[in-house]
């Protein structure tokens, strides 16, 4: 349970900075560049997962065997996390109330929603050791 705990900390701790990361990147490409947000959203995210993978690998879950097999997975529970993360950009853009509808504020809603989800997928899946 403590191991757990820690985990999650420094899951959040590393997915806050790739969050910053992540959120920069859609917001240049969404609002300056005036990209379609759903495109944004997977240039985005691509460079998030990317930079969480190397991080959490290394500092979180201390799993350094079969990198690109560990690799591989990661990045297919990290585009789970994106369509979770596009319903909820496409849902909030298009029906919410004003203050949820704007880019910054509906992708903010959906890395919390991916975020958690993707943790308990990377922990029991992707870092699992034997």
């Amino acid at each position: 349970m403590r191991q757990a705990l820690r985990q999650l900390v420094s899951y959040a701790l590393f997915g806050c900075v790739c969050s910053a990361v992540d959120m920069l990147v859609f917001l240049a490409l969404a609002m300056w560049a005036r990209w379609n947000p759903l495109i944004a959203n997977v240039v985005s995210v691509t460079v998030g997962l990317s930079l969480s993978f190397f991080l959490n690998r290394q500092h979180t879950f201390h799993v350094t065997d079969r990198p690109a097999r560990r690799y591989a997975v990661f990045i297919c529970v990290g585009l789970c996390g994106m369509c979770v993360q596009e319903l909820v950009i496409a849902a909030l853009t298009a029906h919410a109330a004003p203050l949820f509808s704007t880019p910054l504020v509906s992708k903010l809603v959906a890395l919390v929603s991916a975020g958690l989800m993707q943790f308990f997928l990377n922990r029991s899946v992707t870092f699992r050791q034997r």
